[in-house]
C-alpha cells in the first residue's frame, strides 16, 4: 500500500506518476511512460494570456478580468496587497474556496506575502465570502477568528508553539 497525500492542482499529476512508478517497480512490472504527462488540464493554453498578474488563471483570465471590471472589485483591499475582491469571489465561485484561511494562505498567498495585511483584510474578505456562501455573521466572525489566530503565527516574534491548536481547530471547521 503506498499513501500519496497533500499536492494541489499545479502539482497533482507529478505526485501520482512518482507514486505509481514506485508501485510498478515494487511489484516488479516494467516500467512505462506516464500516459498523464502531457494532459493538458482546465485552463491550459498554449499562449501567454492576458497580463502577467492574470496569467495563472490561463483561459479563465477574461472571465477574471469581467469579474474584475465591475466597481466593487477592481480596487485592492489594501495597499499592501495587489489583491481585489474579485480574486476571492472567484475562489468560492471558481475553485472551491470555503474558508477564509484557505483564500488568504493558499488561494492568494497573502498570508505568505504580508502577514499583517492579510490579519487586516480578513473581515472584508470573511464578509464577502459569506454573501458568495449565503453564511451569516457568526460564520464570518468564526473565520475572522480562526484566521487571525493562524496568521499570528506568521508575524514576526509569535510562538508557533503557542498557536498548535488552531490548526486542528481550522480543519475542523470546513
Amino acid at each position: 500500500l503506498l499513501t500519496i497525500a497533500g499536492g494541489k492542482w499545479t502539482t497533482y499529476r507529478k505526485m501520482a506518476e512518482d507514486c505509481v512508478d514506485v508501485a510498478a517497480r515494487r511489484v516488479g512490472l516494467a516500467p512505462a511512460p506516464c500516459v498523464t504527462r502531457s494532459l493538458r488540464i482546465h485552463g491550459y493554453s498554449v499562449e501567454v494570456l492576458g497580463e502577467p498578474s492574470l496569467q495563472a488563471y490561463g483561459t479563465d483570465a477574461p472571465a477574471m478580468v469581467e469579474l474584475m471590471q465591475r466597481a466593487e472589485h477592481c480596487e485592492p483591499l489594501t495597499p499592501e496587497l495587489p489583491i481585489t475582491s474579485a480574486h476571492f469571489i472567484w475562489a468560492v465561485r471558481n475553485e472551491m474556496a470555503r474558508t477564509v484561511d484557505d483564500v488568504l494562505a493558499r488561494r492568494t498567498r497573502s498570508l505568505h506575502l504580508n502577514a499583517r495585511a492579510a490579519i487586516a483584510i480578513a473581515p472584508r474578505v470573511a464578509h464577502l465570502m459569506a454573501g458568495e456562501l449565503t453564511r451569516d455573521s457568526a460564520w464570518e466572525r468564526e473565520q475572522v477568528e480562526i484566521f487571525t489566530n493562524l496568521a499570528r503565527q506568521y508575524l514576526p516574534g509569535s510562538d508557533p508553539v503557542e498557536h498548535s491548536d488552531t490548526f486542528f481547530h481550522a480543519a475542523k471547521s470546513l
